[in-house]
């Protein structure tokens, strides 16, 4: 074996390949802070801060505040379609679908550091239109889960868009009290939300 055989490959520098990724982790710490503090309550100088950057270096990276609310709204919603297409198919009835979704969603949100921002109105123009049609659109795929569980009788019959609502609400609210230092970790709860909206929406068939 030569010595060319056993050495590494590196990849070439990747000047806007290094600028994407740092930029990217940018959004998910200013995520984070406002998930924490708020939207409002969180300044472009503590976000610099607690990346350590300056504030003319933040810039270099976002425009302003807004276009970190943005992005941030994006990345949550890319993670949310990529979990959904993994799941996506197979022989599962719908509420098998739902609860393999739901879990994974309760994980990414723990776990990851990303955060179901409720800052929409706080957007503008394109950058709200955009937003809420993603929203909509991740919402009518998991509409679709849920109706195809009420056909084949795996879930409980009722408006389909109202028991999406009832548990990205809760996915919501986790953002509020989630502590990453707290008692529980992130699948501890995953299993405990799945549990509960399982069973709150499984099918009951009670004899006659």
């Amino acid at each position: 074996m030569n010595a060319q055989t056993n050495m590494t490959i590196k990849e070439p520098f990747n000047r806007e390949k290094q600028h994407e990724n740092k930029r990217r982790a940018v959004i998910r710490a200013a995520g984070e802070a406002f998930r924490r503090q708020g939207y409002h309550n969180t300044s472009m100088t503590e976000i610099a801060q607690a990346l350590g950057l300056t504030k003319a270096a933040l810039y270099y990276y976002v425009k302003n505040k807004e276009e970190i609310l943005f992005e941030c709204h994006l990345m949550v919603y890319e993670a949310m379609e990529g979990l959904l297409e993994i799941h996506k198919g197979g022989d599962k009835d719908g509420l098998s679908e739902l609860t393999y979704v739901f879990s994974d969603l309760v994980k990414l949100l723990t776990r990851d550091g990303l955060s179901l921002l409720t800052d929409v109105s706080s957007l503008g123009g394109e950058w709200k239109a955009g937003v809420l049609l993603r929203r909509r659109a991740i919402e009518a795929r998991i509409t679709a889960i849920v109706e195809r569980g009420m056909a084949d009788g795996s879930i409980t019959p009722g408006d389909p868009r109202l028991t999406v609502f009832f548990f990205m609400g809760a996915l919501n609210w986790l953002n509020a009290w989630y502590d990453p230092d707290g008692r529980m970790d992130g699948d501890a709860i995953a299993d405990q939300f799945t549990r509960q909206m399982r069973n709150g929406l499984k099918n009951i068939v009670i004899p006659d």
